[in-house]
């Protein structure tokens, strides 16, 4: 470990973060794994849904089941499909002895299994043969309509649109132009690219690391061809793919061939496939931090807003349709995830919730060129704000910030008229080394204050660390004091909803923290904002992280028409453990 690196996780720990240098972790999509448990001689004792709807006996290897349980050490396996398997040509499968896969991300029932039957071996597998339901739901959050998506799911089974235009019995012509218009939704230009972008959602949010590693690792392909299959994948041509490497298109075409050999595909899509599926096999055999490794569609729902680039927007729209929308602003330390007490009075009083990650953070992608310190993320993300809204044909709709002032400003002087009544909770203030910064998540950003270089390197080190359990301890040590607060994280729910709206970070995702933060520290104080009269603030006076006066102060300059309110008995959770005093300020006239 550097040097830097070593003060900065002394400085984390100071503040009473609880770290570990564990690597990025990925999140999955349970429906997506198809795993099961069988003991020595091969008999099935616990399987996953996907796996019993996708797999059977013919897929399984007895000689590998033995000779995992003789090494104690994970094999890989590929197996030649059934003649009457529509999955494709063969299946990538990972064998290990129960014990060695504790950590994998599988459904807490198959590990309890596991654990209750060490002498047993369990097998996974990622592939698209058997996780359909989950390819279907990435179709929907990019948008697709029925054609388009059933064009996609047989394209992604098959490998090209012409069989697939075959199966589903409709012209080579309309397929194509369905597959054109599916492509633009999801932004990209080429079938390959399309192809693993789909499937790699399917599976669920993989960070983003070195796939040719996995290629390498499983299949056995040289640095070369992995490095080709990668490119191919990602939607370059052959061409392309060439310049990139500094070779010969011929020497890229003959490296394909070889490629197309290795990994039993014969299109560039099925390729793309491939990849997908040995990348998200090489990160569920990496141990994980407990239940960090599942990604939750049921409970949040999900969809994409493309930006003319590409690149796409994260949205959750809780409904229902008929409600009056309002906007619900996530904090710099979390993501759109909201808190299911919030949610619950949000929608009993007729609203309808809406959330959006903002650039770099959760789902959304960073906006390319923009760097910490040398833009304004607040009016970037604005930007993403005005698009989703037009996109939802939503003209107007009420605001709820817990955190993220700084956008909601934004979003007024870029939108004008389009927000109604806004209520901010707990605004925070710039970071400086004035003032009080209180309690252990203030130190540190008191440290942010006097070296900003070292905001990426700090919450890089504390995402490696973080699962449901030192979420518990880190909340814990945060609200210290606040007596509100306290009393608060005794509600579970209320932990597990803040951890499942930070856990995003442990994937890597940490560019839209390291944008915001910096700009806490670098931009200056913006003048008064008029035409705020139905606006509420809300500031705690059991604050554990900043001192009330000094936020009723600064926020009272900029916000002079703003109605302010001191809550004696409201700390720094407040938004999600009183959600009634939320919306008395949504609802006061």
């Amino acid at each position: 470990m550097s040097v830097e690196r070593t003060v900065v996780a002394q400085l984390v720990r100071d503040a009473g973060f609880d770290i570990s240098e564990a690597p990025d972790v990925a999140l999955f999509r349970p429906e997506s794994i198809a795993a099961a448990l069988l003991d020595a001689r091969g008999v099935l004792l616990h399987a996953t849904d996907a796996f019993s709807a996708g797999a059977d006996g013919r897929w399984i290897n007895p000689e590998l089941i033995a000779q995992a349980l003789h090494t104690q050490r994970p094999l890989l396996d590929v197996a030649a499909s059934p003649q009457d398997a529509q999955g494709g040509p063969s299946v990538m499968f990972a064998y290990a002895p129960a014990p060695m896969a504790a950590g994998w991300p599988l459904p807490p029932a198959l590990l309890e299994a596991a654990a209750a039957t060490p002498e047993s071996v369990l097998i996974v597998t990622v592939s698209m043969a058997f996780a359909e339901a989950s390819l279907d739901a990435a179709c929907r959050a990019f948008g697709l309509n029925g054609l388009q998506s059933r064009i996609a799911l047989a394209t992604i089974r098959l490998g090209g649109v012409k069989p697939a235009a075959q199966q589903l019995g409709i012209s080579y012509h309309t397929a194509r132009e369905a597959l054109a218009e599916a492509m633009k939704r999801v932004g990209v230009s080429r079938l390959p690219a399309f192809v693993h972008r789909l499937t790699s959602f399917a599976f669920g949010v993989l960070p983003e690391a070195d796939a040719s590693a996995a290629l390498a690792d499983q299949w056995g392909l040289t640095r070369r061809q992995a490095a080709i299959a990668v490119l191919i994948a990602d939607g370059l041509s052959r061409a392309m793919a060439a310049a990139a490497l500094g070779v010969s298109e011929a020497v890229v075409k003959k490296e394909l061939d070889q490629i197309y050999l290795l990994l039993d595909a014969s299109t560039a899509a099925g390729l793309a496939r491939r990849l997908a599926e040995a990348n998200a096999l090489r990160w569920i055999t990496q141990a994980t931090a407990g239940e960090i490794g599942f990604f939750d569609t049921s409970a949040e729902p999900l969809q994409f807003v493309k930006r003319p680039d590409g690149s796409r927007i994260a949205v959750s729209d809780y409904g229902p349709r008929s409600g009056k929308p309002v906007l619900v602003v996530h904090s710099s330390m979390t993501s759109r995830v909201v808190g299911r007490r919030l949610l619950r009075a949000l929608q009993a009083a007729g609203y309808r919730p809406i959330s959006i990650d903002r650039p770099g953070f959760g789902l959304t992608d960073e906006h390319a060129g923009k760097r910490p310190g040398e833009h304004d993320p607040f009016a970037t993300a604005a930007e993403d704000a005005v698009r989703v809204l037009d996109q939802l044909k939503i003209r107007a709709l009420n605001v709820v910030a817990r955190g993220g002032a700084q956008f909601v400003l934004a979003l007024h002087r870029q939108a004008p008229g389009r927000l109604e009544r806004v209520v901010l909770v707990n605004p925070d203030p710039p970071t400086t080394t004035e003032g009080r910064n209180i309690g252990p998540y203030g130190a540190l950003k008191l440290a942010y204050a006097r070296n900003p270089a070292i905001i990426r390197l700090s919450i890089s080190v504390i995402a490696r660390g973080l699962n449901y359990e030192r979420t518990t301890r880190m909340m814990q040590a945060w609200m210290e004091g606040s007596a509100a607060d306290e009393l608060a994280i005794r509600d579970a729910d209320l932990v597990r909803d803040y951890f499942h709206a930070q856990r995003m970070f442990a994937t890597g995702r940490i560019a839209g923290y390291v944008n915001e933060q910096t700009d806490f520290v670098r931009a200056p104080k913006p003048p008064p904002v008029p035409g705020t009269t139905d606006w509420r603030v809300l500031v705690a006076a059991h604050d554990t992280l900043h001192d009330p006066r000094e936020v009723l102060a600064y926020w009272r300059d900029i916000l002079p028409d703003a109605t302010f309110s001191l809550v004696p008995d409201g700390g720094r959770l407040m938004a999600l453990s009183h959600p009634e005093k939320v919306l008395a300020a949504l609802d006061a006239s």
